[in-house]
């Protein structure tokens, strides 16, 4: 899974999130990557889990 490999949660973890925090969970750590990568230069590390 997508959040377990990122942020070593378990899958009982996942599953506890409402859906909503789980859809920002994700986003955020898409925007990461995208930081990492170079491929998303609008966004500062404070604004990623907005």
């Amino acid at each position: 899974m997508y959040v377990a490999y990122y942020l070593h949660w378990s899958h009982a973890e996942i599953l506890d999130l409402e859906h909503p925090a789980r859809t920002k969970v994700i986003e955020g750590i898409g925007r990461i990557n995208s930081l990492l990568d170079g491929t998303d230069a609008a966004g500062a590390p404070e604004e990623i889990w907005r």
